[in-house]
């Protein structure tokens, strides 16, 4: 084969086009931070050949991503023309499927949030049932007055399971009958709209790294506890998410052998010991024995125990203290195999303060390796509770990563 065989390979033209989707990412994405921002300004700040700016600017002109604004004052010659996203004109929907709730949401790419809703989850065995009504409520979500002239330009959904967003398949799902289900395939089908679908902790990860506490890392760890116990791993400013595109599953490492099964069928999973429902049981059950208490027993909430832990009611810190160990004995795991900058709890369980960030950082201070643990911060997340955000940050990855970039025309 001579080299201009070689050239002409299907290999080489994936990649060509590999990098004509990256450098077009760049783009976007410098033009998006420091907008107002002329052509040179781009070049200079992306590295990439002017030529390449020029053309790829175009283009993005062309699909209606970006817009020529105002003239920069001139330095002595022709004033440069700048350019700004019109991520304001652009319409994207974010769904969170919870244990009993769908919720859907409709925001602009810029990050305003305009419309949402909330709709019970039917209880049915079939995953084509479960798939009909999902369709259904996108479809008059999308239909409302206020969006039936507006343009969808993605969808994307997030999940609390195992998800591979490579092939839009959901693997696994506790609570409903979703398991191996090609869900991306059936929403595009249905709507011809792009459509990404990611576990619901990793993409919380992506929207704290956008928008919140880790905005100045490139390698954070997120913990949140709900339900469940999850984590989302950011490396070098991207979600790490590996072969099985599922790196990250921290609730279900065996931390107590004689505790309770697990719904994955093992036994003594992070996810027993530390959940909010795990510790609404055992303080219920505390409780019912006869331990004091300034809770209400006949009328108390999760959150009620953490701010109780928090205050110092007896039961609750020791309850709440116990399952903060076993969180920072896990965490300490993950620090010493991937050195974050920052680690990043959400959930209720951040209402009981310094209780479980001293207990975490007196864990990750005595079990992790003293260059990984000095420069270490374990902060609350400084995202407002949203259930949709999460899925609104797979879709701005979409963008940054070119792929979606490259199907949106305004």
């Amino acid at each position: 084969m001579n080299l201009g065989d070689e050239a002409n390979t299907p290999n080489t033209i994936v990649n060509l086009d590999q990098v004509k989707q990256l450098n077009s990412a760049t783009i976007y994405k410098v033009i998006e931070q420091h907008a107002p921002i002329s052509r040179v300004k781009i070049a200079k700040v992306s590295s990439l050949a002017p030529a390449s700016v020029t053309k790829i600017t175009r283009q993005l002109m062309e699909n209606g991503l970006i817009s020529e604004v105002d003239l920069q004052v001139s330095t002595g010659g022709r004033r440069a023309i700048s350019l700004a996203p019109n991520a304001h004109n652009i319409n994207v929907i974010a769904i969170k499927l919870g244990q009993s709730l769908l919720s859907i949401a409709h925001y602009k790419l810029s990050g305003e949030k305009l419309l949402s809703k909330q709709i019970s989850v039917p209880v049915v065995t079939e995953s084509s049932s479960l798939i009909e009504f999902f369709i259904s409520e996108i479809a008059k979500f999308i239909t409302q007055p206020a969006l039936i002239n507006e343009k969808i330009s993605a969808i994307s959904m997030t999940i609390s399971g195992l998800v591979n967003p490579k092939t839009g398949t959901v693997i696994y799902h506790s609570t409903s009958p979703l398991n191996n289900t090609p869900l991306v395939k059936e929403i595009q089908q249905a709507f011809n709209i792009p459509t990404f679908i990611g576990n619901h902790t990793r993409c919380l990860a992506l929207a704290e790294h956008y928008f919140g506490a880790t905005r100045q890392c490139q390698d954070s760890i997120l913990v949140s506890v709900h339900h469940g116990v999850g984590s989302g791993v950011i490396m070098e400013g991207k979600v790490l998410l590996g072969k099985s595109c599922n790196i990250g599953e921290l609730g279900h490492i065996q931390i107590n052998p004689l505790g309770k099964q697990c719904h994955c069928g093992n036994i003594g999973c992070l996810e027993t010991e530390v959940s909010d429902n795990a510790i609404f049981d055992k303080v219920k059950a505390a409780i019912a024995a006869g331990s004091p208490t300034s809770l209400s027993t006949s009328n108390f909430t999760i959150d009620d125990i953490y701010l109780s832990a928090a205050n110092k009611d007896p039961l609750c810190q020791a309850i709440v203290q116990q399952a903060a160990t076993y969180l920072g004995k896990s965490i300490a795991i993950l620090v010493n195999l991937l050195s974050p900058e920052k680690i990043v709890i959400t959930g209720k369980i951040v209402l009981s303060g310094d209780l479980i960030f001293d207990t975490i950082k007196q864990c990750t201070d005595t079990q992790t390796l003293p260059d990984f643990h000095h420069q270490l911060s374990v902060i609350p997340t400084e995202l407002t509770p949203d259930l949709t955000l999460a899925a609104f940050a797979l879709i701005k990855q979409a963008i940054y990563e070119g792929d979606l970039l490259q199907r949106i025309k305004v």
